[in-house]
This record gives C-alpha cells, sequence and structure tokens, in this order.
C-alpha cells in the first residue's frame, strides 16, 4: 500500500508539472489604492508627439488627473475643468512603469473607459527607455486619435523588422502597413487595425470596456482584444499565473521570418500617456477622417479644441487592473517567489507530447525502482 501511495504521488507530480508548463506567473498587480505606486511621472510638456498638453509631475502635482475611485478603478486623464490661457497648454498624464519586464513577459490590461474625443490621443504602449528611442523597439498596445472607430496595435523599431504575407493568418487583424521602420511611412510603424469597433471610444465604454492582453515572447509578440462579454476563463481566472495557449488567434502578431524579438526589443517600459492634438489627431485631414468635424479656415486643433474644457469629458482611462506575468527573472523588481525561467516556453503539440513522455519517463522509473 505505501509503495502504490508514493507512486501515485510521484506520477501526480509528474502529471502537475505538465499542467503548469505553458503557465507563466504573476509577478505585478497595478490595482486600486496601490495602483499608482510604481510610476514615474513625465513632468514635462509633449517632447515627442508635439502636442498641446503639459505631463503632470508627481502624483500630489497630478492628484485631480490620476486617482482611485470609491469602486477602486484608477483614473488616468486630462484636465477638463480649467480654461487655458491662449498660448498654454492643457494639463494631462503620461506615467511610466518603474519596473522593466523582459522577453517572456505578459501584460493584461482590463479597463471599463478608454479616451476619446476629438484632439484627443491617448495610448498605452512600452518602450525600452535604456537606450535611444527606437533601439529596442516600442509596443503600440492601444493607440488611436479623435473618434476612430478602432483600435490600432503597432511596433516601431529600427530597420528589418517587418509584418510578411506569410504571418497574415496568425492573426485576425487588418495590416496597415507591414514596416515597423520608424523612417518608413511617416513612423506609423508596422499597425494592425483591430477588427471591431468594441475596442475604441464609446462603443467600448458602452459594453463595460475589456481587456487587452499582450504577449512579448522571442517567437513572437502577440496582443488579443476582448470585449467584456467575450474574456475568456483563461484571463478572467488568471489570479496566480496565466497561459496564453488557450487564447486562440490574436489580433495582432509580429514574429517569425519578418522580425527577430530578441534582436530588435529589449525590456520594456509600460506608459499610459494621452496628449492632445500634435503630428497626428491635430491634422485637419485626419480630424475630418476619424469623426470630428474639419477645421475652419484660419483655425487650427489647438484653438479649436484644447482651449475648450467641456471637450475633453470623455478623456480619462478608467482601469480595473494592470497585471504583468513573467517568466523572466531579468524582470526588474518582480514580486514573483515561482521559479523563473528565462527560456521560452514549450506550446506546439509536438513539444506538449515531449514533455508528457518526458514527465511520464521519469514517473515510471521512479515507480520501476520502488518496486
Amino acid at each position: 500500500m505505501q509503495r502504490t501511495t508514493t507512486i501515485y504521488i510521484v506520477l501526480s507530480l509528474a502529471l502537475a508539472s505538465v499542467t503548469n508548463a505553458g503557465s507563466t506567473p504573476l509577478v505585478r498587480t497595478y490595482q486600486g489604492d496601490s495602483f499608482f505606486d510604481r510610476w514615474d511621472y513625465w513632468g514635462n510638456y509633449d517632447n515627442t508627439t508635439e502636442g498641446d498638453v503639459t505631463y503632470a509631475a508627481n502624483l500630489s502635482s497630478a492628484s485631480s488627473l490620476t486617482y482611485v475611485t470609491s469602486s477602486s478603478t484608477a483614473i488616468i486623464k486630462v484636465d477638463n475643468t480649467s480654461t487655458v490661457a491662449y498660448n498654454d497648454k492643457r494639463e494631462s498624464v503620461k506615467i511610466l512603469s518603474q519596473d522593466t519586464y523582459s522577453v517572456g513577459s505578459v501584460w493584461v490590461l482590463d479597463a471599463v473607459h478608454l479616451p476619446y474625443g476629438c484632439s484627443v490621443w491617448p495610448s498605452f504602449w512600452s518602450y525600452d527607455k535604456s537606450g535611444t528611442w527606437p533601439d529596442g523597439g516600442e509596443i503600440d498596445v492601444f493607440e488611436g486619435v479623435n473618434n476612430q472607430p478602432n483600435d490600432q496595435m503597432a511596433l516601431h523599431t529600427t530597420d528589418g523588422c517587418n509584418i510578411t504575407t506569410s504571418s497574415l493568418s496568425s492573426f485576425s487583424g487588418t495590416v496597415n502597413d507591414t514596416s515597423c521602420y520608424y523612417e518608413d511611412n511617416d513612423n506609423s510603424g508596422c499597425g494592425i487595425t483591430v477588427n471591431t469597433s468594441l475596442s475604441y471610444g464609446s462603443a467600448f465604454a458602452s459594453a463595460g470596456g475589456g481587456v487587452y492582453v499582450t504577449e512579448f515572447a522571442s517567437t513572437g509578440i502577440s496582443i488579443w482584444f476582448y470585449s467584456r462579454a467575450d474574456i475568456p476563463a483563461a484571463v478572467s481566472n488568471a489570479s496566480d499565473s496565466i497561459d496564453t495557449s488557450t487564447l486562440g488567434t490574436p489580433s495582432g502578431w509580429w514574429g517569425g521570418s519578418g522580425c527577430d524579438i530578441d534582436t530588435f526589443f529589449g525590456d520594456q517600459t509600460l506608459i499610459f500617456d494621452i496628449t492632445l492634438c500634435g503630428n497626428w489627431a491635430g491634422q485637419s485631414s485626419i480630424l475630418e477622417t476619424t469623426g470630428c468635424a474639419a477645421l475652419a479656415t484660419g483655425q487650427t486643433c489647438y484653438t479649436t479644441y484644447v482651449l475648450d474644457s467641456s471637450n475633453y469629458d470623455n478623456a480619462y482611462f478608467e482601469i480595473n487592473s494592470l497585471k504583468v506575468y513573467s517568466n523572466s527573472s531579468s524582470s526588474s523588481d518582480s514580486t514573483s517567489s515561482s521559479t523563473s525561467d528565462s527560456g521560452p516556453r514549450m506550446t506546439s503539440p509536438g513539444g506538449l507530447g515531449l514533455m508528457w513522455a518526458t514527465s511520464l519517463g521519469v514517473a515510471c522509473a521512479l515507480a520501476a525502482f520502488l518496486s
């Protein structure tokens, strides 16, 4: 009886190792009262996209722009109450995570509202801030302008990273540009548009929001979008770890022969920001094609929108949580006590078969020894 029990335990442990082989452990949760604890505030004007905002310098100075509600959701917003004098900029927020996340990480944004409105240019993105942009790459998970109907995801890199024809069946979104090189296509990146209007604007909010899942892996960068009603159990139940192998076809995917992720991407800093107008949202032709009126003769995006605070009642993020999972020991200041493995996860049928065979082989060998 004792030998049988021992064999059963060995087999159970072997099977458990297979069951958890595809899981990535939780290392950081930004949520509730502690949401803003591990972020740095930009504290400067928008010197990257020429937007008409000044970003708050710290949590104290941004107390009306970044805060946690009584429902424990985190708010990141544009000032929508102050009168802005001509030639001044409107107050907004850009925050950067103090932690960086390496290849082998997954981050999951759960939000109930995302910023939108004429002249509004929000983004949830990441980049490698250790070098000179775009060395180390940029990943745009959520980005758009004005009242466009769908989220636009993209990568920005040095020369050599592309979306290839052979990869088109790997994702469900619509390709905007195939070159990720920052000097091509006015630095639009290799963009992919999510094929549902529930991914942006008022439709996103009316549906109760949703979830963006980003996997940063050596084999490729994947982004999934799920509207609130469609969030799979693998995401909603990922309290300790997440397994992306069950998430189905992503909205966007970059990798394979078109882009060597380890070559073009370094450790990523996560960023939320909202700018106004700027060199994308503020163009008259862009305003006109993204749900806003064309600028009147002699008017600019700044004079038409920025000076009037009532234009920004919907220019805010409302976030349930941002969770980061990682198999990489190099993700800075991670809190996970789980064993780290910086190597790629085996999720192919052949890989899983090998793990099954290995685990059962070990179990059988131990069982034979004990008998």
